[in-house]
């Protein structure tokens, strides 16, 4: 062989080979390596149904120390047993057991114990998943790692490979206790709310949906199954007004009798109120060792009722509003009837629970700045006409897309 003939071919597979070694080199610097096609890897399988029970444990890390959570499934539904007992929320189980699930291999990133840390599957950084069975048989002993390249590093606990899982599946196991906790304080159809009663500091209002006849129906449509609901309607109120100025509130003055009807009551805003408490979730709870009365409960705190059904088959789901968490959150705590969770909700749920009757009122129709003169300071027209009135059928759109987005209502 004329090797000077042949000398473009002999550099070219230099190269290559020298390039092959280089790309090997990095590769296990990272600890990544190429998955041959005689050791392919494996993990347990899991089959989502069989789960018992979760033991997680995140490491510790620079916002606190590490953190173990126990969840066990007892009669279909999900418990937190350990650091405290509490029931755990539905969807984060789900994601959960459909990560476990769907576990897919993608390769293997290390195959020595040295590539542990750097991958975040060493006792100190990474998620320890260990997965129950009947009789809290183990299934599955992981430790869940780093996310790179559009995997997730994953080891089985007693084993040195590591694997590379598709996708994202840390964040799924690797949550605060509070994000195991249900949040929902009520869960319940809007539109099968048959009475809302407030009753509180600011005073007594309830208001009922009244039956109506079913609408009639064609030849060809099935019946309704049972009647429909109406709007709002005003059944019980009693309020004081707020005082005009602080002058009219005065040890001399009489104390005003209570109102018993509200002059510009607006269905729309009852209908708003009852979407945001149907479904009111909390955003935390309340500390350890934090008590009833340091929490703000006694007897005259505010509480709401939302009442589903009527006669014998009604449900009342009562909310009761305690004090104003510490710190600059401006947070309430709140319970529910027949649960000693204390949850922790906003200050807009807050005003929900606990309104005045200016919360069941139109809207206040904006009143033009005085002018000068020479239009400075003048506002601008308002659709309807000069005087800012807003035409009935615009406030009302309006409100119905503000609902729509959640924000229907003070």
């Amino acid at each position: 062989m004329d090797w000077q003939q042949n000398r473009l071919f002999i550099a070219g597979a230099v190269l290559l080979i020298a390039g092959a070694l280089a790309f090997y080199m990095v590769r296990s610097r990272t600890g990544d390596t190429v998955v041959g096609t005689t050791e392919r890897p494996t993990l347990p399988d899991i089959d989502e149904d069989d789960v018992t029970a979760l033991d997680l444990t995140r490491p510790a890390s620079e916002t606190g120390p590490a953190e173990h959570v126990r969840l066990e499934r007892h009669d279909g539904v999900w418990h937190v047993v350990d650091p405290i007992q509490a029931l755990a929320d539905p969807s984060a189980i789900d994601t959960a057991l459909d990560k476990l699930d769907e576990l897919e291999i993608a390769g293997i990133a290390a195959s020595h114990a040295s590539h542990h840390e750097e991958l975040e599957v060493d006792d100190a950084h990474g998620v320890h998943v260990v997965v129950h069975g009947a009789d809290d048989a183990v299934i599955a002993d992981l430790i869940v790692g780093a996310f790179r390249g559009g995997n997730t590093m994953v080891r089985v606990s007693d084993q040195d490979q590591v694997v590379t899982v598709r996708g994202s599946i840390r964040f799924a196991f690797s949550r605060d206790l509070k994000d195991w906790r249900n949040r929902s304080v009520l869960d319940l159809e809007a539109d099968e709310v048959r009475e809302i009663a407030f009753t509180g500091p600011n005073g007594t209002f309830r208001y009922t949906r009244p039956t109506t006849a079913p609408a009639p129906i064609g030849e060809d449509e099935e019946a309704p199954t049972h009647a429909a609901l109406g709007d709002w309607q005003q059944t019980e109120i009693s309020y004081v007004p707020a005082p005009a100025t602080d002058a009219d509130a005065g040890p001399a003055r009489a104390p005003a009798a209570p109102l018993t009807a509200i002059e510009h009551f607006t269905p729309s805003r009852v209908r708003s109120i009852v979407s945001s408490l149907a479904h009111m979730r909390a955003s935390d709870f309340a500390e350890p060792g934090v008590t009833l009365e340091g929490a703000g409960f006694s007897g005259l705190s505010p509480r709401v009722t939302l009442t589903l059904g009527e006669g014998a088959e009604a449900q009342h789901h009562t909310v009761t509003l305690g004090g104003e968490t510490p710190g600059e959150s401006h947070n309430f705590y709140a319970m529910r009837d027949g649960d000693d969770t204390i949850f922790v909700i906003s200050r807009f749920l807050s005003e929900k629970i606990n309104p005045t009757a200016a919360a069941f009122e139109e809207s206040a129709t904006p009143t033009p700045a005085p002018s000068d003169g020479d239009g400075e300071g003048e506002m601008p027209e308002m659709p309807g006409g000069p005087g800012g009135q807003i035409p009935p059928e615009l406030m009302e759109q309006i409100q119905r897309q503000l609902q729509a987005q959640g924000m229907g209502g003070p």
